[in-house]
């Protein structure tokens, strides 16, 4: 299916793909030597669709990893990349960024006592509960660095769940505005600063 959204907002480019070809077609697609560090063709089609969609915003760019993990770019931008159940996404800038695309479902709430505080726990659904594990993964990408407590160092504001809308964050001593949309019965959030 290819890209099914290329929006700019807030100095960044924001690219989702959704992935409907089978490995082959995504492999003539790009030009790359080999996916052999990947162990499932899921991996695989995720990866080349994050090359895919790199290459439509700058064909230019080639991505490495810091040693933290974080991909970066050749060309002194940030990026940062998810994907989630047949969706990839990624967000490129000259300012720091973090994103994460998460699918609505249990999965979140059955994990949230690792992101959420107690008191915060009995009245969480499992819509809020992925719309807050997205939030808190795209301040940990924005980061960069490595190591996160996602409760004591992550704090969000009260916020309702929307169709789109701003979350405030702090990350340690610094505020961050996180902005989200549902997407195909995902959250998106990204974080550009």
């Amino acid at each position: 299916m290819g890209i099914i959204r290329n929006t700019t907002a807030q100095n960044c480019t924001i690219a989702i793909w959704k992935i409907t070809e089978t490995l082959e077609e995504l492999l003539q697609l790009v030009n790359v030597i080999s996916t052999a560090d990947f162990n499932t063709e899921k991996r695989k089609k995720e990866w080349l669709a994050s090359r895919l969609l790199l290459n439509e915003i700058n064909p230019n760019c080639s991505i490495s990893y810091n040693p933290f993990g974080a991909p970066e770019l050749n060309n002194g931008s940030f990026i940062s990349i998810s994907h989630s159940k047949g969706l990839v996404a990624i967000i490129i800038s000259q300012q720091q960024v973090g994103l994460d695309i998460e699918e609505i479902s249990g999965k979140a709430l059955r994990v949230s006592s690792k992101f959420v505080s107690t008191n915060n726990l009995k009245a969480l659904t499992a819509e809020k509960a992925t719309l807050i594990w997205c939030c808190k993964e795209a301040v940990f990408k924005w980061h960069q660095k490595g190591k996160v407590d996602f409760i004591a160092d992550i704090k969000l504001h009260p916020f309702e769940s929307m169709e789109r809308g701003e979350i405030t964050a702090e990350f340690r001593n610094t505020q961050l505005i996180l902005n989200y949309q549902k997407i195909h019965n995902h959250y998106l959030v990204y974080v550009c600063k």
